[in-house]
């Protein structure tokens, strides 16, 4: 039977971040509709076919969602769905919606990882970014949710943020690592078009840190993360031990297959990938009429896919793996790459063996570059 990851997508949040560019609204007055729609579509793509081995509430923010509809959720996906004996359940929490009975309510529905979206140990720069939370919040949130017993949790931290100093940063990292996360997610910020930040740096109202200043606040993140023995085993992830990495997102890099449920969620079966509506209003309307939410779909060429097989294998530690990219692809790894390979080792951006290719501290700073040469010599 083939195992696969569950990704829920919750939209909802208390404010939109100024960065965000997920689908979310601030509209909470639907929550009940949409939950009602979400649980339709549950038992819509039901499937005797697959065992999930990891569920992933994200968003929006899931947290704000009652302890009820959470039970609720969980007890239909375990009472439709064929879930393995120790699944991975996980929850995106933000700090600023936090409660005891929310955090039962986890526990009891089966959820054992919390991410919680810490982002700064900065209160001036979670104003900046449109967090709803306070530091005192996310510390209060972190012993709250190690009290109750939870153990797998990992904090997720953004650097390159508009007046964000090298010391602000390394203090960051440095109060994370106190706290003991099992996993930290570190994310450049990136101005994407069509959020709030977006238009307020094309209108001069923030200006974004030079390339160099994130350049080294990349070097501070590897080199703390080392320093703490983390296992940087992607290229913005940090597990403190191998079991700790994420299973289900593991899935995303590895091309193994997912199903998304909920708005604008996307799904990945038998190289084809499948997308849900992205308005909440026409995702509610087709599951209260019995409808599929699914919007679109694709059957990856070729050319996708080696794009997507060296984007996402050079993301992580291991690299591309040479044996399975030869068996998927028909061809010689080292044909195919011959002359870029060279090239890439010669400024050492990149490490070759037989059965790998991975990058180097060095070229993990030149991903994109290193990917987009690789993509034009095939």
């Amino acid at each position: 039977m083939t195992q696969i990851g569950l990704y829920i997508h919750i939209p909802f949040c208390i404010q939109k971040c100024l960065y965000c560019d997920f689908v979310s609204i601030t509209n909470l007055s639907i929550v009940k509709s949409y939950i009602n729609a979400l649980l339709q579509e549950i038992q819509l793509k039901s499937s005797p076919d697959f065992q999930i081995n990891s569920i992933y509430f994200g968003g929006g923010t899931p947290s704000v969602l009652s302890a009820n509809h959470i039970i609720h959720i969980c007890q239909w996906i375990y009472k439709l769905w064929n879930i393995v004996q120790q699944p991975e359940v996980s929850i995106e929490v933000n700090p600023g919606t936090i409660s005891h009975d929310k955090i039962h309510a986890w526990q009891i529905s089966g959820i054992n990882r919390i991410n919680i979206g810490v982002q700064s140990f900065h209160d001036h720069h979670l104003k900046l970014l449109g967090r709803i939370h306070t530091v005192k919040q996310a510390l209060h949130a972190i012993d709250c949710l190690k009290d109750a017993g939870f153990n797998n949790i990992g904090f997720d931290l953004m650097y390159g943020l508009p007046g964000q100093t090298l010391h602000e940063w390394r203090t960051d990292l440095e109060t994370a690592i106190v706290l003991n996360p099992k996993h930290m997610s570190c994310y450049s910020l990136t101005f994407e078009s069509g959020t709030q930040f977006y238009e307020m740096m094309r209108h001069k109202r923030i200006v974004p840190l030079s390339e160099k200043i994130v350049r080294q606040m990349m070097h501070i993140l590897m080199d703390i993360m080392a320093e703490n023995r983390y296992d940087h085993y992607e290229i913005s992830n940090f597990a403190s031990q191998k079991i700790y990495r994420s299973r289900h997102n593991q899935k995303y890099w590895n091309h193994q297959p997912y199903i998304g449920l909920g708005v604008a969620a996307h799904s990945f079966i038998n190289n084809k990938r499948f997308w849900n509506c992205s308005h909440v209003s026409d995702y509610i309307y087709k599951l209260h009429h019995n409808n599929d939410p699914t919007e679109h779909s694709e059957i990856l060429t070729r050319e996708q896919q080696l794009i997507e097989w060296i984007f996402l294998g050079l993301r992580q530690k291991e690299g591309i793996l040479i044996d399975k990219f030869e068996q998927h692809f028909s061809c010689s790894f080292h044909e195919l790459f011959s002359s870029v390979l060279d090239e890439l080792k010669a400024i050492g951006y990149i490490h070759v063996s037989p059965l790998t290719c991975c990058l180097t501290d060095a070229g993990r700073f030149y991903l994109n570059s290193i990917v987009q040469k690789m993509v034009d010599s095939f």
